[in-house]
């Protein structure tokens, strides 16, 4: 008679267990999600982009240290901010454009973002002295000796080392007081929520900080034509028009929103605008808000690494927001940006320590709703899924020295400002060699485990059934070689076994009904259902 064994579907299951190094791959489970991470540790002039067994996939060198981010663009071009330059280079480290950025009297800090036309959103420190200060309403007892605000402008490289500045926002253009009605700015703080008060002052900080806003994170909403800015000293996040002028941007009108550069949405401490209490504040020092990009699981909302602030509350917390948006505008209740609340948070401890960082760190969202998650003075960059399970972790083995596998590392010497994960189908990995290059470390015990494993894993799941079986024989694609093959019914109990098996085929003698085919080669498992007739 001839049996039929129809293919139902396919479940694959691989364990990595080893003892656990000191820098480099710490951690790895099969929830993580398929990709590569590229960071840039603080302290030497290297870039790394690795795969998820901590193999070194690309490598960059540049001349400068860096200040402080790089991203993978889509056309495969590495984009970094120097502590003096910006630079553009290819996949082989070849430098297509740079500019200097001090030299041209742009003081960029922290972050930058990569727009679709090819400009470049920049950070730059916009500094008054307490007179100019002073004059825009600011109250004299609260004045150093200079202030320091920050600007955002969008740079367009031209040739090979220049660039135009072809937009600009400022945060001076957009300040409220009412501390003397003598001087601009003027008028009843909480009736202007889109406007920022020059008096505010937070109770952890000291009242002559100089770095007043001390905007950390910068990200571009392309649907939107918004941009998004994190101020870590005002424990708030904003995002503005960017379909403005650079005349409109510095008034209150013009741009898709009719609002001109005036803050459209804000969020984390509505005390800055004088409503509510500390009860109300959400953000404590926070640092790399995005937008989740389009396609992924959490697509539209808005992703934030929360610090935490010293003696209020130690320990840090990563979180997704949901802005609402009615009539092309975001929405208030009782005059308050919402929503109240966080969509989404996590905090607790990674590999048995809890999570803190008083400065920098950053997070983002996967296309799965994976989150990756930053501790910079760790150098540790980890994945966790949207229940909280911990899924991987690497520590950067690469600061002013190469880091051994067992070496232990002090906190900094190994520190890395941010992290970035792109999916394994990002636009820029295409054409690109993404051949592993071994570890940055010496060695590293648990990316020896994964990297077999993941040749064995790619190896076992080219194995296919050919359909129809003929004459009581199920027969594969290929000749196939396993430490085990068992045939499985559906009360559970083993009908065939063998061991070391090198072959093509299968010869069956067991009855029609349900069964499971289940291939094991060196502790991965492959299953498949098959229904034989």
């Amino acid at each position: 008679m001839i049996r039929k064994i129809t293919l139902l579907f396919l479940l694959t299951f691989s364990v990595v267990r080893s003892q656990t190094p000191t820098v480099g791959l710490l951690f790895l489970d099969n929830d993580v999600s398929e990709g590569y991470t590229l960071f840039s540790p603080e302290v030497n002039n290297a870039v790394y982009l690795i795969n998820n067994c901590g193999q070194k996939i690309n490598e960059w060198t540049f001349t400068d240290l860096p200040g402080a981010t790089c991203y993978l663009l889509e056309n495969g071009t590495l984009l970094r901010a120097g502590k003096d330059k910006l630079e553009i280079r290819d996949w082989n480290n070849t430098v297509l454009w740079n500019y200097e950025m001090n030299a041209n009297g742009l003081n960029q800090h922290h972050d930058i973002e990569p727009l679709p036309n090819g400009n470049i959103l920049c950070i730059i420190r916009d500094s008054y002295t307490s007179t100019n200060i002073i004059a825009k309403g600011k109250n004299p007892l609260n004045v150093d000796q200079e202030i320091d605000l920050d600007k955002i402008i969008e740079l367009k490289p031209v040739g090979i080392n220049s660039a135009e500045i072809v937009w600009e926002w400022k945060f001076i253009d957009h300040l409220i007081q009412d501390y003397d009605n003598a001087k601009p700015n003027f008028g009843t703080i909480q009736n202007h929520p889109e406007r920022i008060d020059l008096n505010y002052v937070d109770s952890d900080i000291e009242s002559f900080e100089r770095s007043y806003t001390h905007v950390n994170g910068i990200d571009y909403n392309a649907k939107l034509d918004q941009i998004i800015i994190s101020a870590r000293n005002l424990n708030e996040i904003y995002i503005i028009d960017h379909s403005t002028t650079t005349a409109e941007a510095a008034s209150d009108t013009g741009g898709n929103s009719n609002l001109g550069g005036a803050i459209l949405w804000r969020w984390g401490n509505p005390r800055v605008y004088k409503q509510g209490g500390a009860e109300n504040q959400k953000l404590f020092k926070q640092h790399d808000v995005k937008w989740v990009e389009p396609g992924y699981l959490d697509e539209g909302k808005i992703s934030v690494f929360n610090n935490g602030a010293y003696e209020i509350r130690a320990y840090s917390t990563v979180h997704l927001i949901e802005p609402e948006i009615s009539n092309n505008a975001y929405t208030k209740e009782n005059n308050t940006f919402i929503p109240s609340n966080f969509n989404w948070s996590w905090g607790g401890t990674i590999l048995e320590k809890t999570m803190y960082e008083e400065i920098k760190s950053g997070t983002h969202s996967l296309p799965n709703g994976n989150f990756i998650i930053c501790e910079s003075s760790l150098g540790q960059v980890s994945e966790i899924t949207k229940t909280g399970k911990h899924v991987w972790t690497y520590k950067n083995p690469s600061g002013t020295s190469l880091f051994n596998q067992f070496e232990s590392v002090s906190p900094f010497f190994n520190s890395i400002f941010r992290a970035e994960k792109y999916p394994i189908n990002y636009k820029g990995f295409s054409g690109k060699d993404l051949t592993p290059k071994g570890t940055i470390e010496n060695e590293n015990s648990i990316s020896n485990t994964c990297a077999t494993l993941s040749i064995v894993q790619n190896e076992i799941n080219t194995i296919k059934i050919i359909n129809p079986v003929i004459e009581n024989i199920l027969r594969f694609n290929q000749n196939i070689k396993l430490d085990v093959i068992k045939i499985i019914d559906v009360n559970g109990k083993e009908v065939f076994k063998t061991k070391n098996f090198i072959n093509d085929h299968i010869r069956l003698n067991v009855k029609s009904g349900l069964y499971i085919i289940e291939f094991e080669k060196e502790k991965i498992i492959k299953r498949i259902k098959i229904l034989v007739k």
